[in-house]
């Protein structure tokens, strides 16, 4: 146990990255490196990763400790009035849809938003930004299988539900099982959820940061959150990120963000594309700003 308590300490300053990229060119590059985690963009680089349970707490003075049973009561609530909005409600025992549900309209919930695409989560990053924005990386492989050894040193006797919806259920069920992050995708994909190719990335331990239940997935002995290591050269250290960094913090310097846009927008990722229905089609009219490939065509 000495010898894997001093492997786990040793690889702990890996377990979060970040890289600051030097230009469109050199993102897309970075990006190849990493194409089968996941991703979520953020606008500003200066914001962790919190779901929007951590951050009602934090605008409404809340102790994060009483997050489970502010959870408890938002779920109740939105199970009790659901029927006058759905046909269809999920049965009451499938926690991983509700929140869903609520993930979608808008509501707080531990559930934190990632997408498979990176171009998708780049968009989201420098779409409504006023700085540097930052995307996100989750190493999906790394995190499933590290999450899987701290799950078997916790007594797990069958590995084959676990990352599995029913898994995820049962802890969702619980609240307040030991510190872990599962990538999960719920039954229902509703459309907005599938054009912007996306899932949930779950923390176990309700009364904890996100951040925090990741850390522990990784590394079950640190209980201070790991410092980032900032990285120069990506290539150099690829088999690093790959075997040991669970997070990697892509920040995204404004200066590249209008070059940026204009070649997502040629890849029709846009608004109106991400978000089906008049609200995405109006959100898109921000694109109207940049006069120089504008189209003349109303």
């Amino acid at each position: 146990k000495s010898a894997l308590h001093l492997s786990a300490f040793l690889n702990s300053e890996n377990i979060f990255c970040e890289y600051t990229v030097t230009s469109w060119e050199d993102c897309r590059n970075l990006f190849k490196v990493i194409e089968d985690w996941v991703f979520r963009g953020q606008s500003n680089s200066d914001w962790s990763l919190q779901t929007t349970l951590e951050r009602g707490a934090s605008i409404n003075s809340s102790n994060i400790r009483d997050i489970p049973k502010i959870e408890k009561k938002i779920l109740d609530k939105f199970q009790r009035r659901a029927f006058h909005y759905l046909e269809r409600p999920p049965e009451k025992e499938n926690i991983l849809e509700w929140l869903s549900l609520i993930q979608h309209y808008g509501g707080p919930t531990r559930l934190l938003d990632f997408s498979y695409s990176y171009y998708v989560s780049l968009f989201f990053s420098i779409d409504q930004a006023l700085q540097e924005s930052a995307v996100y990386c989750l190493n999906k492989d790394f995190i499933y299988k590290k999450g899987l050894e701290t799950e078997k040193n916790r007594s797990l006797d069958n590995d084959v539900i676990f990352g599995s919806r029913e898994y995820c259920n049962n802890a969702l069920k619980e609240q307040t099982l030991s510190p872990l992050v599962m990538l999960v995708e719920p039954f229902h994909i509703h459309e907005r959820l599938s054009k912007q190719q996306g899932l949930f990335a779950i923390p176990f331990e309700g009364q904890q940061s996100f951040e925090y239940n990741l850390s522990l997935t990784i590394n079950s002995y640190q209980k201070a959150l790991p410092k980032s290591k900032k990285i120069k050269n990506y290539n150099e250290m690829a088999e690093m990120l790959k075997d040991e960094c669970a997070l990697l913090k892509v920040k995204i310097p404004k200066e590249f963000h209008n070059e940026i846009r204009k070649d997502l927008k040629l890849m029709n990722i846009t608004n109106e594309t991400l978000f089906p229905g008049i609200d995405g089609f109006s959100k898109s009219l921000f694109g109207e700003f940049d006069l120089k490939n504008s189209s003349n065509i109303v």
